[in-house]
């Protein structure tokens, strides 16, 4: 890794074009769950419901320039399964191999505790060495397995379910006050 300075920070809406760009990198996607080509406004959309919906999207930056994501996507606070959230990650290629989706995938988990979410999810195609090795080193487990749950160019894939049981805080009410 050069010496250039990592900063981890809220995705903006100038950061849109440039991810966009890289969900439709051939590499970057074959293991998305969207299918390219991705427009700009489906880029565009998402962020808006991610904001609406209180989610936490983070760019990975190495200096000036944009590597990566990771985010944050909260379940419904008024449900029995508010307390979970599913994680995001993907960075140009040129940066894998550098720890820094390890960093992004960090700073998810502290924001995760921060906000009070007990147990973050993940699905990973079966496939995704690179992926698997990352959850499995910062603590994830595998939970099981969606035979065929992926449809990638080449057929269908195994997704695995892994989660991370952070610290559950004390039992309380419903946060809605109807438990």
């Amino acid at each position: 890794m050069t010496e250039e300075e990592v900063v981890i920070s809220p995705v903006t809406e100038g950061d849109l074009p440039e991810l966009n760009r890289l969900i439709n990198d051939p590499v970057v996607s074959q293991y998305l769950d969207l299918v390219p080509p991705v427009p700009l406004g489906r880029t565009l959309d998402f962020f808006h419901y991610m904001r609406q919906e209180g989610g936490t999207w983070l760019a990975i930056r190495v200096g000036t320039r944009l590597a990566g994501s990771v985010g944050l996507i909260p379940g419904d606070p008024w449900s029995r399964l508010g307390h979970s959230a599913s994680l995001f990650v993907y960075l140009h290629t040129a940066w894998w191999g550098r720890g820094l989706a390890a960093r992004g995938l960090r700073a998810c988990i502290e924001e995760a505790r921060r906000r009070g979410i007990v147990r973050l999810e993940v699905l990973v195609v079966d496939e995704n060495e690179r992926s698997r090795r990352l959850f499995l080193r910062n603590g994830f487990r595998v939970e099981g397995v969606r035979r065929c749950g992926f449809r990638g160019d080449d057929g269908f894939h195994d997704l695995l379910s892994l989660a991370l049981v952070l610290d559950p805080p004390e039992p309380g009410p419903h946060p809605t006050g109807e438990d």
